[in-house]
């Protein structure tokens, strides 16, 4: 009987956070959107309250109708997505962790939850898609963490089925930790040391790490 060789290990992994970091908070963009389409500045917070209620061209489109700006929804919506990627930097030493994992065998898969426009636009900026080996964005998926049939889905697009074997890291417990508890994978939390702590609803990490970096390094050093 001919001999399979075993699955490569896998790793489930966030973006936001993790991977990347934003300047300045989500609501950011409005006063500068403010600025550019010629609205007061105390216009911001209702822009922002507009956009919350539909992340999408349409959602502009209200926005334009609302404020009588000439721009369509789609052209406001692509101006938003390129705003939001131009303020996405990467955390530093993922690249070379994520390098590090795959030169080792490992395969990767961002698994976030987001608007599919912005998620891949940030990562098409900071150079992330080549280093993974798929993406799966809640919005496209149908499914947010921490959901298992976002996991299974981006288990899916790489032609594998999950065990137990695999992990998700991430920083937020709330979908992340909790995520790869219901879905039956090990996990690594992305979190200050020491690490806050959980609420009793929250399952207990497999392992913590301070950033992503760290937690590459100790996926290497673990037997497969």
């Amino acid at each position: 009987m001919p001999q399979h060789p075993p699955p490569s290990p896998l790793l489930l992994i966030d973006l936001d956070h993790t991977l990347v970091e934003r300047d300045g908070g989500a609501d950011a963009w409005a006063p500068a959107f403010c600025a550019a389409h010629g609205l007061p500045a105390e216009a911001a917070p209702t822009v922002f309250g507009l956009f919350l209620t539909d992340r999408s061209p349409a959602g502009f489109t209200r926005i334009a109708a609302h404020y009588g700006l000439p721009r369509s929804g789609t052209a406001l919506w692509e101006e938003h997505v390129a705003h939001e990627a131009a303020r996405t930097h990467l955390i530093p030493g993922v690249p070379e962790a994520l390098a590090a994992l795959r030169a080792a065998g490992w395969t990767i898969a961002v698994v976030t939850n987001g608007c599919t426009d912005i998620q891949r636009a940030k990562l098409a900026r900071t150079g992330l898609l080549p280093a993974v080996d798929t993406v799966c964005v809640s919005e496209e998926a149908g499914a947010r963490k921490p959901a298992p049939a976002i996991f299974h889905l981006a288990a899916t697009r790489l032609g594998r089925t999950l065990t137990p074997a695999d992990w998700m890291a991430g920083n937020n417990p709330a979908t992340d930790l909790r995520g790869a508890h219901a879905t039956g994978l090990r996990s690594i939390w992305i979190t200050p040391s020491p690490p806050p702590p959980l609420p009793p609803s929250h399952p207990t990490p497999t392992h913590t790490a301070p950033d992503t970096p760290t937690a590459a390094a100790l996926l290497l050093s673990l037997p497969h």
